[in-house]
C-alpha cells in the first residue's frame, strides 16, 4: 500500500525459510525502494528494489538465511540478504523482485540464488563473550511479542531514503 510519501510498503507477518529448510515466523517492515519500470536497462543484478527489517520471536538466527527466502501471507516470495542487526532483528536488502507491491512484467535473466548454510563457528576471539551473550538474550526477551509498530516506536526504525 502507498503511504504519505508515495512509497509502497508492507508491514505485517511473514515466514523466512532458512537454509536447512526450517520456516521461521517473522514480523516484516519493508519498503519498495525502486520501481523497476522507471530505470532504463534495469537488471536485478545491479539494483536493489526493496529493503526493510525482519523480526522473529523465536530463538532462530535470521543470519542463518544466507540468502533467505521471505514468504508473505498472499504466497508471494522474495529473496534477501541480512545486512545489519542482531540474530532476531535484522535489516534486509532484497534480491530480485519484491514479494509485495505491484507485479512487473520486466523480463530479466535474474535467477534466485540457492539458500546456503554456513555452519562454521567464528574464529577464536571473534565470538561474543558471556556478558555480551547475556545482554543479547535480555534484549531478545524484550522484543518478544512486539508488533511491527512497537518495534518501530522502540527502535525508531528509519526507512532508507532513495
Amino acid at each position: 500500500m502507498p503511504w504519505d510519501d508515495g512509497k509502497t510498503r508492507y508491514v505485517g507477518e511473514g515466514t523466512v525459510t532458512l537454509a536447512d529448510g526450517r520456516d521461521v515466523p517473522v514480523v516484516a517492515a519493508l519498503v519498495l525502494k525502486l520501481d523497476p519500470e522507471t530505470v532504463p536497462d534495469f537488471t536485478y543484478d545491479r539494483h536493489t528494489t526493496w529493503v526493510g527489517s525482519l523480526h522473529t520471536d523465536t530463538d532462530d538466527n535470521l543470519w542463518d538465511a544466507a540468502p533467505g527466502r521471505l514468504t508473505l501471507p498472499g504466497g508471494r516470495t522474495g529473496t534477501f540478504m541480512s545486512t545489519s542487526g542482531s540474530p532476531d532483528l535484522v535489516g534486509v536488502s532484497g534480491l530480485g523482485p519484491a514479494p509485495f507491491g505491484p507485479v512487473h512484467s520486466i523480463q530479466t535473466d535474474w535467477e534466485e540464488p540457492e539458500l546456503a548454510l554456513d555452519d562454521a563457528s567464528p574464529p577464536d576471539g571473534l565470538g561474543l563473550d558471556a556478558a555480551q551473550q547475556a545482554a543479547e538474550r535480555q534484549e531478545r526477551a524484550r522484543r518478544r511479542g512486539m508488533t511491527a509498530g512497537d518495534l518501530q516506536a522502540r527502535y525508531r526504525v528509519r526507512w532508507i531514503p532513495d
